[in-house]
């Protein structure tokens, strides 16, 4: 009857915290063993020590290995008080007692493990559709789901930044050096880009030589890191040494509203980033909602 409150909170309240998860499955424990150790026939209620599968279940899909381990082991603590007792209080019930027990580990511990093993095997290929195989960067697919994140910052007005990156001339590298040598370009492109906008910004490789980074920061810091982005990119010590176009759109938002505003400020920066490409490449590209995009230098 406990578990009807928790039940009807759980309906109202929607989907718990990770808190309130973690003190349902304490609560859950500690009341079914409580339960089951008051019996006065502990061999007949040690096969109900198997509902603690349906909370090592619900542990499988919502919390890590440590609460994972935590529950089986006091699982395990708890099917052995019961074994013990019914072994000492029943001992004409020993065979069947032994039988519910090698019953309980079967669906106790190999259920929940090869549950477990089945959930890491599909989150390991969710991650897979998220991240662009070459560069570790977040794919488009992951793109889009990583930007509902940045609507979790508290503040009520932000500035959003979308900084468009394009490897100039990427054609002659990959015709002159061949297409493993372009590879290993992407990756490195990829590698500083990271290195100048590390999380909690958002990175993505949009496809082939092209790259975007979202973030939520002030917009002259946004600028001065594109800008010292152009100048790590254009490193004379690199095999083929690089440039790139780098275009940078921005505005201030409602933080609850990004989705709303990204893909504006995606055209606006693509926009910038081409205006860099005819000026001769190798420049930062700013655009602004209320006056034409204009390149941070006139670098010829």
């Amino acid at each position: 009857m406990t578990t009807v409150p928790v039940g009807v909170a759980w309906l109202i309240g929607g989907w718990p915290s990770w808190r309130i998860s973690f003190a349902f499955v304490l609560y859950a424990d500690v009341v079914l063993a409580a339960v089951l150790l008051t019996f006065d026939s502990p061999s007949v209620v040690v096969p109900l020590a198997a509902l603690f599968t349906v909370m090592g279940s619900y542990v499988v899909g919502f919390h890590g290995p440590k609460l994972f381990t935590a529950h089986h082991i006091f699982a395990f603590v708890t099917v052995a008080a019961l074994y013990t007792s019914a072994m000492v209080n029943d001992p004409a019930q020993r065979l069947q007692t032994n039988l519910y027990l090698v019953m309980l580990i079967l669906v106790m511990f190999s259920a929940p493990l090869i549950c477990h093993s089945f959930l890491m095997l599909l989150r390991r290929d969710a991650t897979g559709a998220f991240y662009d195989p070459l560069t570790g960067m977040q794919n488009r697919r992951g793109f889009d789901a990583s930007i509902g994140n940045l609507q979790l910052r508290p503040a009520p007005d932000a500035t959003l930044s979308v900084v468009v990156i394009d490897i100039d001339n990427f054609k002659a590298v990959n015709d002159r050096f061949g297409h493993q040598h372009g590879d290993i370009v992407i990756r490195l492109t990829a590698s500083r880009i990271l290195d100048m906008f590390p999380a909690p910004a958002v990175a993505v490789r949009l496809g082939g030589e092209e790259f975007a980074v979202v973030c939520l920061e002030n917009s002259e810091a946004v600028k001065e890191r594109s800008e010292l982005l152009r100048i790590l990119l254009c490193n004379e010590t690199d095999r083929s040494p690089l440039t790139a176009s780098i275009g940078v759109a921005h505005a201030v938002v409602d933080s609850r509203n990004i989705m709303d505003r990204i893909d504006n400020l995606l055209g606006r920066a693509d926009k910038a980033m081409y205006q860099a490409k005819r000026l001769g490449g190798d420049r930062v590209a700013v655009s602004d909602e209320s006056t034409e995009d204009v390149p941070i230098d006139d670098r010829p």
